[in-house]
């Protein structure tokens, strides 16, 4: 038998981020043979020991887990739209006669043509009132768990936040009116829960984007808030109007929503007006809101539209799969290299239906922007501001479904083996994106052919230099020859004769360079 020994476990702890704790791993030595050569090791893995406590768990459920997170918020989401629906339900079915006869001191004399006691006062129905303390109970349960999972060193920080604020104002009442019945006609703003729905909207939103891993939705995001904050905006508005002309004209809660569309629309036909100064005071403070708020959204959303047209957005999935595009990538566009891609691409007359996306990870300068503003080329090449190396950017030029890719240098590049290296990443990132997108790459040095060969076509221009200088020694103005045939000509060209060249050779160049390309 051999002889063994035991060791005392000594434990590592690894720091997590955030200043969480991380992962816990014991190693626990089982013993030592007498062999010193043969000795075993028993290792313990604990991930997560901390989260093994009661509030970790809770917070690993209701924040920390995309899944059970997103649900929550829908749920909060849903409780905040049924708190709106069953406030407009007692709007409905609201008799301002039993809400004053709600009143403690009804027996009173009222001075004046206004009942001021109706805004305190309102008719709620008994079933109404019970789920409205359902709910009420639930939001305010969840509202404190939240509260103490999200508790970070200053209590009040949390307090006066305007949704923990929002949050005791519609539900505390509710629970007070369990213990204390004769104030259940009290006036509590329920209508105020649309801005909670609001919040719940937008983090259930990011929630959501989180999980599908989508980044560009920040224009989605910006269109949302503004058109929540607008909704939001005109519900407490209407809502508001309504309850506080009950003391004067009774406005209906239809009347108060056509008030409030007139108002800012900024028409104001006059035919509804609230009568008493509570409510025409409100009005005011609305419409200081919205001057405030309104042009705030809008400015960001036209920032980041701006933005977008900068970068010149995306190009749909529907008009990649119903038209034909190629991508052209480059470093850095020049007019040059523009115009001589465009000149000789749509010298093919089975080309002209086809669109130019160009992906480009500079911004246009002013000769390519006037360039593309041509009615010639505007309509059929698109200009997107991207890197090749990005997934994100490829997909936005719909590079699986292109007919080719055409990955170009500029001839006058200082640094030729450098801008090989960019060609090269470039020509890896679309063959690994796109595998069945036929690819055409220049490549400024011969040595680096090598690195491309899954390319479908390789063209080499210092490479086809030296060929032609070759040939050229051997038969006399083959450079020449070549030259000629490989440019496409433009226009109708008259000898001194009178005689018209033959056009036959001038789609050489299109035989060669798009040789796997179908047209």
């Amino acid at each position: 038998m051999r002889g063994c020994c035991d060791f005392t476990a000594f434990r590592l702890r690894t720091a997590g981020v955030d200043g969480e704790d991380g992962a816990s791993i014991t190693f626990q030595p089982s013993g030592l043979c007498s062999d010193p050569t043969r000795r075993t090791m028993e290792a313990t893995v604990e991930f997560y020991v901390n989260e093994n406590t009661f509030k970790e768990r809770l917070k690993l459920f209701f924040i920390k887990n995309q899944r059970s997170s997103l649900r929550i918020r829908v749920f909060n989401f849903s409780l905040k739209l049924l708190t709106c629906l069953l406030y407009m339900i007692r709007v409905v079915t609201d008799d301002p006669a039993q809400g004053a006869a709600a009143n403690p001191s009804a027996g009173q004399p009222i001075y004046g043509s206004n009942k001021w006691e109706l805004i305190f006062w309102v008719d709620r129905k008994a079933p109404v009132w019970a789920i409205q303390v359902i709910v009420a109970i639930i939001s305010f349960l969840e509202t404190m768990l939240l509260m103490y999972l999200s508790y970070k060193g200053n209590i009040w920080e949390q307090i006066f936040q305007v949704s923990f604020l929002l949050e005791m104002i519609n539900t505390v009442p509710f629970i007070i009116t369990i213990f204390w019945p004769s104030i259940r006609n009290i006036f509590i703003p329920v209508f105020l829960n649309c801005w909670l729905a609001k919040c719940a909207l937008e983090n259930m939103i990011n929630d959501v984007h989180r999980a599908i891993q989508r980044t560009n939705s920040a224009m989605f995001n910006q269109v949302l808030i503004l058109i929540c904050t607008l909704l939001c905006l005109v519900f407490t508005g209407t809502c508001g109007i309504q309850h506080l002309e009950r003391a004067g004209k009774n406005l209906s809660l239809f009347n108060s929503f056509y008030f409030c569309i007139v108002t800012f629309s900024t028409v104001g036909f006059g035919d509804v007006t609230p009568r008493i100064w509570p409510s025409q005071l409100l009005v005011v403070i609305m419409i200081c809101v919205a001057l405030v708020v309104l042009p705030l959204q809008f400015e960001e959303l036209i920032y980041l539209w701006m933005e977008r047209q900068k970068s010149g957005g995306n190009y749909s999935r529907h008009r990649a799969q119903t038209e034909k595009h190629v991508v052209l990538c480059v470093s850095a566009l020049k007019i040059d290299l523009l115009m001589d891609f465009l000149n000789e691409f749509y010298a093919h007359p089975r080309l002209q239906d086809y669109y130019v996306v160009i992906l480009c990870p500079t911004e246009m300068d002013l000769q390519v922007r006037r360039v593309l503003q041509i009615p010639l080329w505007s309509q059929r090449v698109i200009y997107l501001q991207g890197s090749v190396l990005k997934d994100q950017d490829l997909l936005r030029a719909k590079m699986d479904d292109a007919e080719a890719c055409f990955i170009l240098s500029s001839r006058n590049e200082v640094d030729r083996m450098a801008a090989d290296h960019q060609t090269i990443l470039r020509a890896w990132a679309v063959k690994d994106f796109a595998p069945n997108c036929p690819l055409y790459v220049q490549i400024l040095k011969p040595e680096n052919k090598f690195h491309v060969k899954f390319a479908d076509h390789v063209v080499c221009e210092e490479e086809f230099k030296y060929a032609m200088l070759a040939l050229n020694c051997i038969c006399p103005a083959t450079s020449t020859l070549i030259t000629l045939l490989v440019h496409t000509s433009s226009g109708r060209s008259v000898s001194p004769q009178g005689r018209q060249p033959s056009r036959a050779p001038l789609c050489v160049c299109k035989g060669r360079i798009f040789s796997g390309f179908r047209v």
